[in-house]
């Protein structure tokens, strides 16, 4: 960052109240101080499992009670603290909303990421993978979905959002058919990079038909599998940050989120703790172990279940494409062994047999299901979204109360008989320290990353800022007041019963008509060490950061974030800001939201 300034803030409760009370001086610009929403979340350590309930027909069962469930952590019983039923038969009301701040109109120069919902259908992410996807199968399930679009259920909220070598938000939540079928039918097709035979078809044997030496061929195979090996690292790589942006930025909506992951290749597994099935051993030395970590703590903390979605449909062998040209011994492309083709249904045998097993990890471990081998993935879609709006909430504060970022075991049982329960089957205790043992490096680089206007919004850290425009009272400044939700910071006990808590906010500046180049970064560290009473102040309101900028007269987009410095969760938020021209006389100019 451009600035960082540390300073010890609000050591008293009046320094603590000057600062939090909207509009106590020329220099704080009015900051809606409403209470935030109350959000769930694990790094409080009060561990959150959302269940799915079925009976022996799949229908949903609705009439569960906290004395019917039984918890239980690597087989030590846990006392439910939290419990809670949605379903949309007891819904009043649309879910819409969700794609709004909370609250009243905010003020035009106030912007905020706090989202609230009300009660619906819980919310259906779209995740269109072309990273991982081969082009033909990127058209077929385009063309699956503009079906199910048709059908879409009534006041069910959908974001579209596409993997390519980045995350792209293309829809924002909306239950407008018309809306979603639009955003589909213009996607365009997307060549991954990174995959071999990237268009789709059969796979050709060119190199087994050719007269080489055994050597030659033994080295250009050599050659093409450490290609590929290469390639599916960066895949790798490029879909672990997707979804940690797609944790941070779905973490502040209420409730459970339903993420349909259509694909043709998952790269990974959330618990990589073995080997999955049909990967090498020279694979599996490719270590990932802390890195999904993280993103399946991420997954966790925003209450998201995964349902993979395999792209290809129902998938024939190449033996039988016509494109292959197989000859009667079953050889292509100038083969004379007569086992190109037997070869040919090993590979495809394989790949599915990897692909599959580990939609089922990924659906298993977070509470989804997993939908392959079937030509209507419209449908599958739709069960996906069907399947995750009736569940339960249940939250425990674990007996064992050491964070030591060991994977831990969920098993949870009911009383009724005939009813199939469906959860995410554990969870990573990450503390505090397992974020603080990674390089300040590392942790700004992350921070300034979820900066760029190419991320998606972060909701996981919620606050409300308000941007005053450069006076005399400010030194002819732009002065941007953040005010951060204290519930959701990490308070840690100091010296003299004071609670200790560290923040990084931060504004980077990009003109509005080149988005592609930040003009600057500005941010300023907050190390709040509270008194009691000083303490409960901010707890009721919020805690206050302050970033101020040298902007010449321009229009703007501010690109607003801030940190918790101790456990790295993020929020972030836009803002359109106007510096107009001095005026002749000679005064300050006064800026504006657009």
């Amino acid at each position: 960052m451009a600035k960082n300034l540390m300073r010890t803030l609000l050591t008293a409760s009046v320094a603590c109240a000057a600062l939090l009370v909207a509009g106590q001086s020329s220099n704080q610009a009015t900051v809606p101080l409403e209470q935030p929403a109350s959000v769930l979340r694990v790094t409080t350590q009060l561990v959150v499992v959302d269940v799915v309930a079925t009976d022996r027909k799949g229908a949903p069962v609705v009439d569960l009670k906290q004395d019917d469930f039984a918890v239980t952590e690597d087989g030590k019983p846990q006392s439910i603290r939290a419990f809670n039923f949605q379903g949309t038969a007891t819904s009043t009301d649309s879910q819409l909303a969700v794609a709004k701040p909370a609250g009243n109109p905010l003020p035009p120069n106030v912007v905020s990421n706090v989202r609230r919902s009300k009660s619906g259908a819980p919310l259906a992410i779209l995740l269109l993978d072309g990273i991982n996807t081969r082009l033909n199968n990127q058209d077929y399930a385009k063309q699956q979905l503009l079906e199910f679009l048709k059908k879409l259920p009534a006041d069910q909220p959908i974001a579209v959002y596409l993997l390519g070598t980045k995350l792209r938000l293309i829809q924002d939540f909306t239950s407008d058919p018309n809306v979603l079928k639009a955003v589909v039918q213009n996607l365009k097709d997307f060549r991954s990079p990174l995959m071999e035979n990237a268009n789709g078809g059969p796979v050709k044997f060119w190199l087994e038909g050719m007269p080489l030496p055994a050597q030659v061929k033994q080295q250009v195979l050599q050659f093409q599998q450490e290609t590929e090996s290469s390639q599916a690292d960066q895949r790798v790589a490029i879909t672990l940050t997707a979804l940690n942006q797609l944790a941070r930025t779905l973490a502040g909506y209420p409730g459970r989120k339903n993420l349909i992951w259509v694909s043709e290749t998952f790269p990974f597994v959330i618990v990589p703790n073995k080997v999955p099935v049909g990967q090498s051993a020279e694979r599996a030395r490719r270590n990932y172990t802390t890195a999904i970590a993280t993103t399946a703590s991420l997954i966790s903390n925003a209450q998201i279940a995964v349902y993979p979605v395999d792209a290809r449909g129902l998938m024939p062998t190449d033996l039988f494409n016509v494109a292959a040209r197989y000859d009667e011994r079953g050889d292509a492309n100038g083969g004379r062994d007569g086992a190109q083709a037997g070869r040919a249904m090993d590979d495809t045998a394989n790949e599915l047999m990897a692909a599959r097993g580990t939609m089922e990890k990924v659906a298993e471990e977070t509470g989804g299901r997993a939908f392959y081998n079937r030509n209507d993935l419209g449908n599958a879609v739709r069960e996906s979204i069907a399947d995750g709006a009736t569940y339960y909430t249940l939250g425990y504060y674990p007996t064992n109360k050491s964070w030591d970022g060991h994977y831990r075991k969920i098993n949870i049982h009911v009383t009724r008989p005939g009813v199939t329960l469906r959860y995410r089957l554990g969870y990573y205790a990450l503390g505090h320290e397992e974020y603080a043992r990674q390089s300040q490096q590392h942790r700004d680089a992350e921070f300034s990353g979820t900066l760029s206007l190419d991320v998606p919004i972060s909701t996981a850290l919620p606050f409300t800022a308000a941007v005053l425009p450069a006076s005399s009272g400010t030194a002819n400044k732009t002065v941007v007041n953040f005010a951060v939700d204290a519930h959701a910071l990490s308070f840690s006990p100091a010296e003299s019963g004071k609670q200790r808590a560290g923040i990084e906010c931060a504004v980077r500046v990009f003109r509005t008509d080149s988005t592609d180049k930040a003009l600057q970064t500005e941010s300023d560290i907050i190390d709040a060490n509270l008194p009691p009473e000083s303490y409960d102040m901010v707890m009721r309101r919020r805690l206050p950061c302050r970033v101020e900028l040298d902007l010449p007269a321009g229009e703007y987009l501010l690109r607003l974030g801030v940190r918790d410095n101790n456990t790295g969760l993020i929020g972030t938020a836009n803002i359109q800001w106007t510096v107009p021209a001095a005026p002749a006389d000679g005064q300050p100019p006064q800026g504006k939201k657009n």
